[in-house]
């Protein structure tokens, strides 16, 4: 389970079309005609029933253009690989709604997830998915809590250019440690729902307290969310705090349109090294920051950071605090449009701080070019959602609690912009005009900030520069020693074990049984810096738990995997 380095020349590696499966099976599903065998549930199951499993050489395929549904929870279990896809080809992405369950004590509700992963693995890519069936928007009233989870730790979740919308809680969750969730080219949207839930909920990614190995968030963006864009957060008890984000990049993504209720990026407690680089952020903190808020102000506690009255301190980025953690944040550009400095004028309300002292402190002179205020529009989103936080102010609506549902809310007239899953997909526009000083402030001047798929020449242009640093002669290297997880894993009878040198190394790769005794030596040489990768055939051994160690002058690491026939 491969993921990306901070540096430019390890986020080539998302870039390459590399399968890792073998021959693939392709399973074509069935649009919906209206009966329940074309549920998307109904087609996985039968086809998991006569395959013995979820395969990960299957990928099921959905048709350009097409509408599914999807009525009932699909569950991965440990070790085995669930995969989607849009077919091949320039046609619409296919779309999936959430249809009513038909079961249980309230039948016309969609499910709670689309897909819940107890251990497996889940890999998405070129397909929209919405929470309810948006054709009939007044099922927006039974809307349920997401359409990821995780139940058992050791799941990975890979999405690349997925469209998300409409849940009441959070698009991606997972209660448990995972290997990693990497999330690329895609639209999260709509996130939030008062008429099932409440202003705490309403996020894109929400690891809990859970670890992650490996965070991933590149070319993304987030439009209309309630609350965070990312969540990592130990609500029963701060103190104690999260598992670890061991390596973090959130890198090249736009937020738009956000109340920021409990923040923007709550990112808990972190490992090594954190990356926040060339991002846009557009009133996507946009309640701003009020110190006198204890509804609010409830979920920094863990940051240790108090405002006189004794309130925990409100900033858009923040985590528990360490002296380990490696930060690079730089090239952030923000902007406040005129409505949203219309409310913040209106209360009083300052901005807010990008960054906790925390992260400040830790970032010293570098703090400076963490983030810079510009001025730019972008060409098509949602209206900001003042007349929910109006009436979240407002003694006689919300009044500053975030206990909702309630009389108090009137959907037609507190909600948000609520557009359906076909205006992201097709109609949201986030470009910004190319003068703006935001169009060249990305990666040391070249690029935009904020999601390159945008502006897709500068896209292009970016993936050729980024493809470029793992040639011989570039001049950019990779900063740090990593062995990534190998992948497939489990895996039969061959596997990838990826690897980047920071310099010109000595470097063994050695692979060791459960006993400790070495069983193959895949590396013992000189290799150049930059990202690796080795195949080990494990044909002449046989099934069980092995232990891959990568050695150089100044690195060590060993990893687990399992060899299954």
């Amino acid at each position: 389970m491969r993921y990306l380095k901070l540096e430019t020349i390890s986020i080539a590696v998302f870039l390459l079309a590399v399968s890792l499966y073998g021959q693939e099976t392709v399973i074509p599903l069935n649009p919906t005609d209206g009966t329940a065998a074309t549920h998307v549930n109904t087609q996985i199951l039968a086809d998991t029933a006569k395959a013995g499993g979820f395969k990960a050489n299957r990928v099921y395929e959905l048709k350009r253009g097409e509408v599914y549904l999807h009525n009932a929870t699909v569950t991965v279990p440990a070790g085995q690989t669930l995969r989607f896809r849009a077919a091949a080809g320039s046609g619409k992405k296919p779309v999936i709604y959430l249809w009513e369950t038909g079961t249980g004590g309230s039948p016309t509700r969609p499910p709670g997830n689309f897909v819940v992963l107890n251990g497996g693995h889940l890999e998405v890519k070129d397909i929209a998915i919405a929470g309810f069936y948006e054709p009939e928007p007044d099922r927006v009233d039974g809307v349920q809590g997401g359409l990821i989870n995780t139940t058992a730790v050791g799941s990975s979740i890979v999405l690349d250019g997925v469209v998300f919308s409409n849940i009441n809680g959070q698009h991606v969750r997972t209660g448990f440690n995972t290997v990693k969730v990497k999330v690329t080219n895609s639209i999260f949207a709509n996130m939030g729902a008062l008429t099932t839930s409440n202003l705490g909920a309403g996020k894109g990614i929400d690891l809990r307290e859970a670890a992650c190995d490996s965070f991933i968030v590149v070319n993304n963006t987030f439009v209309n969310f309630q609350d965070r864009a990312i969540r990592h957060y130990n609500f029963a008890n701060p103190q104690a705090g999260t598992g670890e984000i061991k390596y973090g990049l959130i890198d090249h993504n736009t937020f738009v349109n956000g109340m920021g209720f409990h923040g923007l990026l709550s990112l808990g407690n972190v490992g090594p090294k954190i990356t926040i680089t060339n991002n846009l952020f557009v009133d996507a903190f946009a309640l701003g920051e009020d110190s006198t808020d204890a509804t609010r102000a409830a979920e920094w506690a863990n940051t240790g950071e108090i405002y006189p009255n004794g309130r925990n301190r409100i900033t858009w980025i923040f985590t528990a605090p360490n002296n380990t953690t490696q930060w690079k944040v730089s090239n952030n550009y923000y902007t406040i449009g005129t409505a949203g400095q219309t409310f913040l004028n209106d209360f009083g309300y300052p901005v807010g701080s990008p960054l906790s002292y925390h992260i400040n402190s830790r970032l010293g002179a570098d703090s400076v070019k963490a983030f810079t205020m510009t001025n730019l529009t972008l060409g098509k989103t949602p209206r900001l959602m003042t007349n929910m936080m109006r009436w979240y102010e407002s003694p006689t609506g919300g009044n500053r609690t975030k206990n909702t549902p309630s009389a108090a809310f009137n959907r037609t007239t507190d909600d948000y912009d609520r557009r359906p899953i076909e205006f992201y997909r097709d109609s949201l526009n986030a470009a910004y005009s190319t003068s703006s000083p935001a169009y060249t402030g990305a990666d040391g001047g070249r690029f935009p900030a904020g999601d390159l798929n945008w502006f897709p020449a500068k896209k292009a242009e970016w993936e050729s520069f980024i493809s470029s640093v793992s040639a011989p002669n570039a001049k950019f290297i990779a900063r740090d020693f990593q062995l990534e997880q190998n992948y497939p894993n489990p895996f039969n009878p061959s596997t990838s074990i990826a690897f980047t040198l920071a310099k010109a190394s000595e470097v063994k790769l050695l692979i060791f049984n459960a006993l400790g005794q070495k069983v193959a030596t895949l590396v013992n040489g000189r290799m150049s810096a930059g990202q690796h990768k080795v195949i080990w055939e494990a044909r002449n051994v046989p099934s069980g738990i092995y232990f891959y160690k990568l050695e150089t002058g100044a690195f060590s690491q060993t990893r687990k995997m399992v060899l299954m026939r």
